[in-house]
């Protein structure tokens, strides 16, 4: 691959099948807010029962966690275009059917719910081969660059799909909060069509290589950056990621604010977000991969405990916004520590394991987190959480993890 001439943040841009792929991406991105901050408001008009919003996002998300090993798998047994188009199509299909049941007013908390599972497995297919097609893309050089160009995607629509949703939602057009999630897949099935015809291929393995289904859980317990980065992953999946769902809690109960305050904490925790990700396409060509990472997985849990000592909006909110920061950096140097190590037939296992990890096991976590805030207060869950993710790190990094062999950084 020939040098990029365009700046250290924006390298990975030199690469045409990425700029493509990232175009879509973006566009798939703005239908997923609008989608589902629709559906939420939806599910809670319908049922006026805040259970059933829970219920809707443990459906959406039980399909990552019994999906996303096998959707890494099959994209490197059948290559990652004929995965992303059968994801993107069930994705199309649900939207757009969505869109017609809202249009005719047929809607309901059932076919919510059986659609919700259906975007599920979509996604489930969907997430691990798409990191996977990444790398395809890019190469080892610019792996972290173009992770964290793809945050700041996602971060941009964190902020635009939901204020998008709100317009349409207010105008009379929430069919059309659906049908912007079905068009968005349709075009990302015709660039990902464009990208597949310019002949970006991956490399593939021997039949021997692509064989069991075991292999690719094998060789991350074999190798030790991987072994110990999944690790850590799965237990922030289950303690750290739920914090997201007491949020309004947070707001409200902890800190006795508004449901403006408490929309201006999101926010700041969605900018730290977005920052984090534009600081690591600046930034994160520069170091070792695992510095970032070790950096990250500290810094998260951290900023969390943090999270929990705050007594007013203005501490509450640096906080928020510095656990969204650390939150990106951890994530992105891990998917590329990962793919780094990863051998070439078996990154979209890595790539499902990450899902499912990281992803999959969200409602789990959920439940914990909401039982235990119940229980003892939604300050002592925060440091609890925050203290056993600190707790995990800690003792990995200094008890169990080895300093590794030179190598790939």
């Amino acid at each position: 691959m020939r040098k990029s001439s365009l700046p250290k943040a924006l390298a990975a841009l030199s690469r045409p099948g990425f700029r493509w792929l990232l175009l879509a991406q973006a566009l798939a991105l703005q239908g997923s807010w609008i989608q589902s901050t629709a559906q939420r408001w939806l599910v809670l008009e319908l049922s006026n029962s805040p259970f059933f919003v829970g219920l809707f996002g443990a459906v959406a998300a039980l399909p990552i966690l019994l999906f996303s090993f096998m959707g890494g798998y099959l994209s490197d047994r059948l290559g990652r275009f004929s995965v992303l188009f059968f994801a993107h199509f069930l994705i199309f299909c649900q939207g757009m059917f969505l869109g017609v049941m809202v249009q005719t007013s047929r809607i309901n908390v059932p076919i919510l719910l059986i659609t919700a599972f259906f975007l599920g497995t979509g996604m489930a297919f969907e997430v691990p081969t798409r990191q996977s097609l990444i790398f395809d893309l890019v190469g080892r050089e610019y792996i972290t660059n173009a992770l964290a160009l793809h945050s700041t995607a996602f971060n941009l629509a964190r902020f635009i799909g939901p204020a998008i949703a709100g317009i349409l939602m207010s105008a009379g057009l929430l069919c059309l909060c659906f049908y912007s999630k079905g068009l968005s897949s349709l075009v990302a099935i015709i660039i990902l069509s464009i990208i597949s015809r310019q002949g970006h291929s991956r490399k593939r393995g021997t039949s021997a290589e692509r064989g069991r289904l075991k292999d690719g859980v094998q060789f991350a317990f074999q190798n030790r950056v991987i072994r110990h980065v999944l690790f850590l992953i799965l237990i922030f999946g289950v303690t750290l990621l739920p914090y997201s769902i007491l949020m309004p809690s947070i707001g409200r109960d902890l800190l006795g604010l508004g449901a403006r305050e408490y929309g201006l904490l999101c926010a700041a925790n969605g900018l730290g977000a977005l920052i984090g990700a534009i600081f690591v396409a600046m930034f994160g060509h520069r170091g070792k991969r695992d510095t970032w990472w070790w950096t990250g997985a500290v810094l998260f849990p951290v900023t969390l405990i943090f999270v929990g000592l705050t007594r007013g909006f203005c501490q509450a909110s640096a906080a928020l916004f510095f656990s969204g920061f650390s939150m990106v950096i951890c994530a992105t140097s891990a998917i590329s520590l990962l793919q780094i190590h990863s051998k070439d037939h078996l990154r979209g296992q890595m790539m499902g394991l990450f899902t499912t990890s990281f992803m999959g096991l969200f409602p789990l976590g959920s439940l914990l987190v909401g039982a235990m805030a119940a229980k003892f207060g939604v300050r002592d869950t925060l440091f609890a959480q925050g203290g056993t993710a600190l707790t995990a790190v800690l003792i990995t990094l200094f008890l169990v993890f080895r300093p590794l062999q030179k190598g790939p950084s």
